[in-house]
């Protein structure tokens, strides 16, 4: 058999959106303004694969002057990449967190944060957090967890959850994490605050809304299963093509790979014909549930972290001007320009 040889670089199809910035987003930014002042401590959640593209420069100015603790979620997702955690460290020091639903400790760890930052508050209201990040980074599971380990008592979610993207539309109620220190707990407790999932007013980065719907952070089908498949395996022939070795050789042609999808995993049409929205499906679910590797999207390298800060010191567009940006880029190919 020929080497395989990977594609180095990926078409990205110009109907791509360029933004999913919805009424809930700006609403809810516009009441994180007005709460900001009762607020000792952010919680910023970014996906661990995505620590780049999951860092908002719109909210980056809501929040800033804030004292902020930045929480990777899923960072169980991104094991495969070696690096990525002391490079985050070595941009952010001590206010880096690491968090893992399944594991406990991660969430014990940011809850001993909590406490000795409301030791240092010592508040006679008690310190009032606030979670906020990009849609559907795991800020409501984060809460829950919290609730769950810092107040055993209480059994139920304190947040509904979900694997989409827009399952928190309003700011919640404030919901104690650690109890009073009359409770065993620390001064007049913690209580945090979850926010809805803020978007980016507009991105002008195709690449950055591939990956960002990879990790289920817009509405499913805004883009298509079958081309965020195609975009996986972009990225999985450049980390290790023997990934998906046990559906087919390497490969650059994603027909291939989803007939091959298809037929391993049952997903057929009458006829026996493979189901490509199926199975690209199937394979984009494998994706995130870590079964096709753990890895980091975002480059981490530093001319790649001095790209990203470049863009986040440009004023964002406004979502007037986003809209006008993609009806401009729509006549565009209209015109085959």
């Amino acid at each position: 058999m020929a080497h395989f040889v990977p594609r180095n670089t990926f078409s990205i199809p110009s109907s791509i959106p360029k933004t999913y910035f919805l009424g809930h987003h700006h609403a809810g930014a516009n009441k994180i303004k007005t709460l900001l002042s009762s607020i000792s401590l952010v919680l910023e959640c970014r996906d661990f694969r995505l620590p780049l593209s999951t860092q908002n420069p719109t909210l980056e100015r809501t929040i800033a002057g804030r004292e902020r603790l930045l929480v990777y979620t899923k960072s169980d997702l991104g094991t495969d990449t070696p690096g990525a955690r002391q490079t985050l460290k070595r941009l952010y020091g001590d206010k880096v967190v690491f968090w893992d639903k399944n594991k406990p400790s991660t969430t014990e760890a940011l809850l001993k944060r909590l406490k000795f930052t409301a030791e240092a508050q010592d508040s006679l209201t008690g310190l009032r957090a606030l979670v906020v990040g990009m849609p559907n980074v795991g800020k409501s599971t984060l809460l829950n967890a919290l609730r769950k380990v810092g107040t055993p008592g209480k059994k139920t979610k304190a947040a509904k959850t979900g694997d989409q993207a827009g399952v928190t539309r309003k700011i919640g109620t404030a919901v104690r994490v650690v109890e009073s220190e009359e409770k065993g707990g620390v001064g007049s407790g913690v209580f945090v605050l979850d926010t809805p999932g803020i978007f980016q007013p507009y991105v002008d980065d195709g690449e950055t809304m591939m990956k960002v719907a990879l990790a289920h952070g817009i509405k499913k089908g805004l883009i298509p299963d079958e081309v965020l498949a195609d975009y996986l395996l972009y990225r999985m022939n450049k980390w290790d093509p023997g990934l998906y070795s046990r559906y087919c050789d390497p490969t650059n042609d994603v027909n291939e790979f989803l007939d091959a999808v298809a037929k391993r995993e049952g997903k057929l049409k009458a006829g026996g014909v493979p189901n490509w929205q199926e199975a690209a499906a199937r394979v984009l679910s494998q994706w995130r549930d870590g079964k096709l590797g753990r890895y980091v999207l975002d480059e981490l390298g530093d001319e790649d972290i001095r790209a990203h800060e470049m863009m986040l010191a440009q004023p964002a567009l406004s979502l007037h001007q986003a809209k006008k940006a993609q009806k401009e880029a729509r006549k565009r190919e209209r015109l085959g320009e």
